[in-house]
């Protein structure tokens, strides 16, 4: 009896814990759905999230990416050598045996796309970003830097890491262990974009080599090992035979691990040239991004529209980020080039000085 007590009062308490959750669950989602109810206009500041995303990230980068920033450069020379060995020791021999012709055409446009990564990364690391000159070489520069004291001329700012001011800048980036500023934006723009392409060509043709390598087994072979002679097939002893190597599951675990890789600076990369090509478009920095928020909110409120003086419409915008001017065409673009981008990074009265634009 006392044993059938028991179990019936354990049965009980599940029972009544069970109800109890039940109702709590219903009582929390009723609240959740009141508050959700009272919101008169429901809608996402995709601004606030973004700069809920970005600070973390900022502070990391302040306080880390000075000791760091040798190590992010030597990680990113390093996934580009094993991306690339790996496609050669896995995806080449793969569409070889499919067709030749394919093969050279996916080589030569990998390498297009290579070239242009290492290029552009190249080039982002070894150009300074541009720093405003002295005083004497600028007097018309009133404005001076409260950190360094240097001349301070419009759209420049003061890195904390690099401990200078940096003309037109954009970021301090610890995976180029430099400053994004003026003269070296466009390769730092250019190499992510070209990353992005290229990681959409690996997960393109790359595809049927994983599940080529991933549906072939590791299982043992059926029958016993034999040799020929040219004329007769004889058996061969077991002491005799040679334990082969098979490499299979570790091929099998590099594609595996490739594609991860691949698949996280994808969605990474991706995000990244998609807002700064936002920021392109409407002529901005991502510090000007954040401080001409303020000036758009505080215009709205007089009733009125914020204009950005270096905003020339997103055609505009692009050519001079790319420098295409002076006779250079799209090009300059596709293949690398080592032009300066428009303009000495201090005076930006580009609105009455628009021959620098050719539209040809």
């Amino acid at each position: 009896m006392g044993k059938l007590k028991m179990r019936f009062i354990s049965k009980l308490a599940l029972f009544s814990n069970f109800v109890i959750s039940r109702i709590t669950r219903k009582q929390i989602w009723k609240k959740v759905r009141q508050k959700i109810s009272n919101i008169p206009q429901l809608s996402v500041d995709w601004d606030s999230v973004t700069d809920r995303f970005i600070e973390p990230i900022i502070w990391v980068v302040d306080h880390f990416a000075d000791s760091l920033g040798r190590i992010f450069v030597t990680l990113v020379w390093l996934l580009i050598q094993f991306v690339v060995g790996v496609a050669y020791w896995i995806g080449l021999s793969f569409y070889w045996n499919i067709s030749a012709e394919l093969t050279i055409a996916l080589v030569i446009f990998g390498h297009w796309i290579l070239l242009n990564v290492v290029f552009h990364y190249y080039m982002a690391l070894i150009t300074p970003p541009g720093n405003p000159p002295n005083v004497d070489q600028i007097p018309h520069i009133k404005a001076r830097c409260k950190k360094c004291q240097s001349a301070k001329p419009e759209r420049t700012h003061h890195c904390s890491i690099c401990r200078t001011c940096i003309l037109r800048m954009d970021h301090h980036c610890p995976w180029l262990n430099n400053c994004v500023g003026h003269f070296n934006h466009r390769y730092f723009f250019l190499f992510m974009a070209y990353v992005v392409l290229g990681m959409i060509f690996l997960f393109i043709f790359g595809a049927p080599v994983i599940l080529h390598e991933l549906s072939i087994s590791d299982s043992e072979p059926i029958g016993y090992p034999v040799f020929s002679n040219g004329s007769h097939v004889h058996p061969v002893q077991v002491e005799e035979v040679t334990p082969s190597p098979r490499p299979r599951s570790l091929r099998r675990a590099v594609a595996v691990t490739e594609a991860i890789l691949c698949a996280g600076v994808l969605a990474a990369l991706s995000a990244l040239v998609g807002w700064h090509a936002r920021l392109i478009s409407r002529g901005e920095t991502s510090i000007e991004d954040l401080t001409n928020k303020d000036d758009r909110e505080a215009k709205r409120l007089e009733g009125n529209v914020f204009v950005n003086p270096h905003d020339y419409g997103t055609y505009e915008n692009w050519r001079i980020f790319l420098g295409l001017s002076e006779g250079r065409t799209w090009w300059c673009v596709f293949f690398p080039s080592v032009h300066p981008p428009r303009g000495d990074g201090i005076s930006w009265n580009f609105k009455n000085d628009l021959t620098h634009v050719s539209y040809k």
